[in-house]
């Protein structure tokens, strides 16, 4: 199909031949169905043999080079040195062009060459042959096998069946175990010997404080042991006094206070909350939940369980201060009698159920981007660095500290464990008030359930309020929790109140109730209480009665509204809030040029240690660079061969390029993205902090890389290296031009809700723009869409370079020049000038119009990436 639409759009706009009753178009059409399904078995083939994308991507690009430089287009066949012209004789679209031209130009132009031997300079040395015939042999498209048609099939169907099984084979032998085989190893951080000796203290006191006051699971709410380090002795590991410094910094302020940041206790108390969406088929109005009221101290512990589907984590979101779009949220909410600020959510982490995060950091780079982003200018970055290594520690992931996040990725029980606290210590790196958690225990067995919930209960110790979601508790997990608010299946609140040991008070509020089916001591007491209210594993079923209706008549409604009544009773009104509890007038903890500053840090980060897309990036510019050089090594200005030859050069080289650059970014920034939603509605840092970020951080590495293809390309073919001069001005456009389409792949990846569709679409401009860049359409020839000419960064950049390249001032040259010429004493320059439509006075215009357009496709990224729907932290 795609083939065929291909081939009609194509076929009837160019004009190209109806001879012999429209043979000659079937066969094209044949012709491209092979080509098509050629192309995709080798990326199939690619597909089998690369562990990851960034390696089937370098591949893919290197190979589609190698089928473009030896297909005899850029290149004539006779200036292919011996060494590389084998592979112009295996090369399926060298012979595919060879079948096209054949069908075309013996039966569409079957003229004498005697009509135009004064205007077609390939029909002068032929004749008596048709002006097809003649142009075959000039282009050098007429081979042997010229008379046999059936060949190029032969090959073309050899190839795919060749890459299929080749793809088949590797499939079956290839087993790609590990996962994350394109995460660099980091080394171990070293520490000063004194702060290993202080957190281990530390630890070991904490430990013994914890058993000493344990009683029944919880813990009493005591002060943490001090840190004894007064005594210590600060051994420096550095020559500098670099890290000396810093540790004299860390035993003075250990010396004068305490190692941990205080927590300021909130109480969260909440008034008949509902929520209400419009069905996306029936269109009319459901509810989530209804009437939900109750209450958070500071060191408790809150769960939320039951309702419908999404329930509880919507009634959790709303909570946090993170209503869901599209539905219409009442009821009030205060946060120590006080509506909640447009600074609220700085007081709160919410650790969300998809562990989404940077792959290219470790673990405690996560920690210190979230607490150098989210506390305070107040708290010093000796400060920082000690409650990130606490949280570490508080969390077990002290020896994950160094690992980068990507590394836990095999799917493991141990990684899945580790990823689940890496999410929660990334928001209590924020130091928040109030936690919220959806589905902490989601997915783990019971060792990691029970480690989580271990940790969660060691929060309300500092004060901190814990409220999670938990859809299918058992008896023991829910009981690590003071208190529950259950859900009804329709959204109505069924209870509040206290959990009890073993659940005793959920069940034996439960069993109290009239007419609810007696309760058998062997039973698990949450799947009981589960059963008759209708929430139950098994297939739901109607609940016995009306829980809703009995908990708003029951003693445990009455001493919870007690509660809530005095808090609204002593309401204070502060600033007003929006429906979302964060306005447009929050104000970010950190400073700008901070945040811009982080951020850049953590994407230089993903690019340094992306190995296989940097790498591949360098090797790739590295080996096209040689075999470009290579193919045209030492061409020469004998002839229109050599002279066509050489000028197609800066053509291959930014089509390839720019091609790949504008679509090597969007694969990148689509692993990001994940983490950088979550980062914005955690509320870390401006959005347009991203877009910036990748900006910037995108340069160095084109610079190195422009600079080997340069290099070592131009190098060897001899373009652009008379004088240093030329070299660097060739080297600057390419860089600029390389820079300018990855922005335009940035800017096309903020446009697309998907990276599929941003991947097609560029790849569509990129061929308009390559079709009408002047080279292989002539300008004169360019007829409505001159406009996508003007507006084309392809043109300007292949006119700059060819101009660079091959400029020689002519009008100087009397009776001897310097000047290259061709046999019929036609200089070169004005050869290829008359042709292309080129212009030296053009080219400064010409680099300011493609400075100009770089330019536009940053800001136009930035402006997209803010003001689009679907790149908001709320659409995902």
């Amino acid at each position: 199909m795609q083939a065929l639409l291909y081939s009609v759009f194509v076929y009837f706009l160019a004009g190209l031949t109806m001879e012999n009753n429209g043979a000659v178009f079937l066969h094209y059409l044949v012709l491209m169905f092979l080509v098509a399904y050629f192309g995709s078995s080798i990326f199939f083939f690619l597909s089998a043999v690369a562990s990851i994308p960034e390696v089937a991507n370098a591949s893919a690009g290197l190979i589609v080079s190698i089928f473009l430089l030896f297909s005899g287009f850029v290149i004539y066949p006779s200036n292919i040195p011996q060494y590389w012209r084998w592979l112009m004789q295996i090369n399926p679209i060298r012979w595919a062009n060879i079948s096209f031209c054949n069908q075309q130009f013996s039966n569409g132009y079957k003229d004498s060459c005697i009509k135009y031997l004064n205007q077609l300079t390939f029909c002068k040395g032929n004749p008596a042959m048709t002006s097809g015939e003649a142009y075959l042999i000039y282009a050098e498209l007429f081979t042997s096998v010229s008379g046999k048609p059936y060949v190029p099939y032969i090959i073309l169907i050899g190839w795919t069946l060749l890459a299929l099984l080749m793809a088949l084979v590797f499939l079956n032998k290839i087993d790609f175990s590990q996962i994350s085989q394109s995460v660099p190893q980091i080394n171990e951080r070293k520490f000063s010997k004194n702060y290993l000796y202080d957190v281990e203290v530390y630890s070991r006191s904490l430990d013994g404080y914890m058993e000493d006051s344990t009683e029944s699971g919880r813990y009493k709410s005591q002060e943490p042991p001090k840190l004894a380090s007064s005594s210590t002795i600060v051994i420096s590991e550095g020559e500098n006094g670099s890290v000396g410094s810093w540790r004299e910094e860390f035993r003075v302020e250990v010396e004068s206070e305490h190692l941990t940041i205080p927590v300021t206790p909130i109480t969260l108390t909440f008034l008949d909350l509902s929520f209400f969406r419009c069905g996306k088929v029936t269109k009319e109005e459901a509810i989530d939940f209804e009437n939900i009221s109750g209450y958070a101290k500071p060191g408790t512990m809150l769960a939320l369980v039951g309702g419908a589907d999404g329930s509880a984590a919507t009634l959790l979101k709303c909570l946090s201060g993170r209503k869901p779009p599209g539905g219409s949220f009442t009821g009030d909410i205060l946060v120590n009698s006080t509506k909640p600020s447009a600074d609220f959510s700085r007081s709160v982490g919410y650790a969300e159920q998809l562990d989404a995060h940077q792959p290219y950091l470790t673990i405690r780079e996560s920690l210190q981007f979230s607490a150098s982003l989210r506390l305070t200018n107040v708290i010093s970055k000796t400060r920082r660095h000690i409650h990130v290594e606490l949280v570490l520690d508080q969390l077990g992931l002290q020896y994950y500290g160094n690992h980068l996040v990507g590394s836990l990725r095999d799917g493991t029980g141990k990684t899945f464990e580790v990823a689940k606290k890496l999410t929660i210590a990334v928001e209590l790196a924020a130091n928040p008030s109030i936690l919220f958690l959806e589905e902490p225990i989601s997915g783990l067995d019971s060792s990691g359930t029970s480690a989580i919930l271990s940790i969660l209960s060691q929060l309300p110790v500092s004060g901190q309020t814990v409220i999670a979601t938990v859809s299918h508790p058992n008896t023991r997990a829910l009981s690590y929790f003071h208190q529950a608010i259950i859900l009804t299946q329709e959204g109505r609140q069924a209870y509040f109140g206290p959990v009890g040991l073993n659940c005793h008070e959920i069940l034996g509020y439960f069993t109290a109730i009239p007419r609810v089916p007696p309760y058998i001591q062997t039973q698990n007491p949450i799947s009981f209480v589960m059963g008759v209210t209708g929430l139950g594993i098994q297939r739901r079923r109607t609940a016995v009665i009306d829980f809703a209706e009995e908990f708003q008549n029951s003693h445990l409604h009455e001493v919870a509204m007690k509660v809530v009544n005095t808090a609204m009773k002593n309401k204070k009104f502060g600033k007003e809030k929006d429906s979302n509890m964060i306005s447009i007038s929050y104000n970010y903890p950190a400073s700008f040029i901070r945040q811009i500053g982080l951020v850049l840090l953590r994407t230089q980060r993903f690019l340094w240690r992306n190995v296989n897309y940097t790498y591949s990036r360098f090797t790739g510019c590295a080996m096209i660079g040689l075999l470009m050089g290579s193919l045209y090594f030492k061409i020469k200005y004998e002839d229109t061969y050599g002279v066509t030859s050489r000028s197609l050069y800066t053509y291959m080289q930014t089509i390839l390029i720019g091609v790949i650059s504008a679509n090597n970014v969007i694969p990148q920034i689509g692993t990001d993205r994940l983490a950088y939603f979550r980062e914005m509605r955690s509320k870390m840092y401006l959005p347009i902090s991203y877009p910036v970020s990748w900006v910037i951080s995108e340069i160095p590495y084109f610079l190195v890389a422009t600079l080997a293809f340069v290099g070592i390309g131009n190098g060897m073919a001899g373009i652009a290296t008379e004088t240093a001069t030329d070299f660097l001005a060739y080297w600057s456009v390419l860089f600029l031009f390389t820079l300018c389409m990855t922005y335009f792949g940035m800017m096309v990846t903020f446009i697309a809700p998907s990276p599929i569709l941003a991947a097609f679409l560029v790849s569509i401009i990129t061929s308009l723009w390559v079709s009408a860049s002047g080279v292989v359409v002539l300008f004169s020839d360019i007829r409505f869409y001159r406009w996508m000419y003007w507006t084309n960064p392809f043109q300007y950049a292949m006119s700059t370079l060819t101009t660079i390249s091959f400029y020689c001032d002519t009008s100087q040259c009397q009776r001897q020049c310097s000047c290259p010429r061709l046999p019929d004493g036609s200089y070169v320059w004005d050869r290829i000038a008359s042709i292309r439509s080129l212009s030296q006075e053009r080219t400064c215009t010409d680099v300011v119009t493609l400075a100009g357009m770089c330019t536009t496709f940053a800001v136009l990224a930035f402006l997209f990436f803010i003001v689009l729907k679907h790149n908001s932290s709320h659409a995902h």
